[in-house]
């Protein structure tokens, strides 16, 4: 069994059952409804139950994937999904945290300069040093290689503001031989959606450019962690079913749970979010991608999340397709079929849906300067560098007018 806490309160206990596993979550007594640990579980007397052989999908968000978890789960005796929640418990991406019954006291995080990541040029292989450090404080999803870290010097890495929380504060992304140069091409990714209007977290790459290093944009100035559900919790599925179904159930969760004053907001972000993973021919734009922030669970109020995890796959998957099905497809839009969705799931009028994809275009157009930049002076980075140009080239085909 482990302790559920929720904005550093206790909240619950989690449990796994005999026989046929089921997971059993139950709040303790006299829980407010401010310590719910999902906008999908409110407080209640009655336990939940998950489905059998999963965890509930808020408990399982977070849980590592791909090279994170194959590395825990050598290092973790008879590991499980409930083994690795609690070895990853003290820092999770989101409000909640986990320990173990017997446990007295929270582990304590170890410092390292984001500013050091960022300008290493060392022989020695800094990743693994961190993993060493951080992988059982790493509790965020993603196969790549990935872990969270705590700043030495708790600083943004954007306004000069201190921070005095104890949890993590930073994301440090690198890549395998199958993807090269991948802090590259999510750099210039998330370059064309933040110039297209979309909210985004800050990020640098480090000088080596083997690193991205993305600060974490659910970590408040007065030092609290807001509430984060991606949208598989938010459907009520585990995070192996990310790839299923179609944008069109995006729509309809944040009908279900965005607050109704920021809702025509949130749609109409919702298509742009889906009109850049278009035009960059991001195939990964899966339901963990797509995430709501929000301050309490009691208010309801949940918006989404930044944009975060863009890259262009088609760069080194040339084959690759839409992740979800938009009007019953994975293959790309048209501009056509990006309007008819607006105006049918996001309710969006013609003129709004048009003006959204013209900032995209013009977005992608100013990041393609600085992609052939990068083409012709970062080491290494041309092969890639080109194939994502050609790719942008293509998704901006599909938005633009045809004059």
């Amino acid at each position: 069994m482990i302790r559920v806490y929720a904005d550093g309160l206790q909240a619950g206990a989690l449990e796994k059952t005999s026989g046929k596993p089921h997971y059993v979550f139950t709040y303790f007594p006299e829980v407010l409804q401010e310590q719910s640990v999902s906008l999908t579980m409110p407080v209640r007397l009655q336990s939940y139950t998950s489905a059998p052989g999963w965890l509930h999908p808020i408990f399982d968000m977070n849980l590592p994937e791909g090279f994170l978890r194959n590395y825990l789960v050598k290092a973790i005796p008879d590991c499980d999904d409930l083994r690795l929640l609690e070895a990853t418990g003290p820092s999770q991406v989101g409000r909640l945290e986990y320990q173990s019954a017997t446990q007295t006291s929270g582990k304590t995080i170890p410092d390292y300069s984001v500013q050091d990541i960022l300008t290493f040029d060392g022989a020695e292989d800094l990743f693994q040093e961190l993993l060493n450090m951080y992988a059982a404080s790493s509790g965020v999803s993603g196969v790549q290689p990935k872990v969270l870290v705590r700043d030495a010097w708790h600083t943004k890495m954007s306004p000069d503001h201190m921070l005095a929380v104890r949890g993590t504060t930073h994301l440090v992304k690198t890549w395998d031989a199958t993807y090269p140069h991948l802090a590259y091409n999510e750099h210039f990714c998330l370059l064309a959606a933040q110039n297209a209007g979309l909210a985004t977290p800050d990020w640098e790459v480090s000088e080596n450019g083997k690193f991205l290093v993305v600060e974490r944009f659910d970590l408040t100035e007065n030092n609290r962690y807001l509430g984060f559900e991606d949208f598989c919790v938010l459907a009520g599925l585990p995070s192996a079913k990310k790839y299923h179904g179609s944008y069109e159930q995006f729509a309809k969760v944040l009908r279900n749970y965005c607050h109704q004053d920021y809702l025509g907001d949130c749609l109409a972000g919702l298509f742009k979010m889906i009109a850049v993973s278009v035009v960059l021919r991001n195939g990964d734009a899966h339901r963990k991608n797509f995430c709501l922030i929000y301050d309490s669970p009691k208010a309801r109020r949940g918006r989404l999340a930044p944009t975060f995890d863009v890259v262009t796959t088609t760069a080194y998957l040339p084959h690759d397709a839409l992740a979800m099905t938009l009007a019953g497809s994975k293959k790309w839009p048209d501009r056509k079929r990006l309007l008819t969705f607006a105006a049918d799931q996001c309710g969006l009028q013609s003129k709004q849906a048009t003006r959204i994809l013209e900032e995209v275009a013009l977005g992608t157009r100013q990041a393609l300067n600085e992609l052939q930049y990068g083409i012709t002076h970062l080491p290494g980075f041309a092969s890639v560098g080109k194939a994502m140009y050609k790719e942008w080239e293509k998704g901006l085909g599909c938005v633009e007018r045809n004059f």
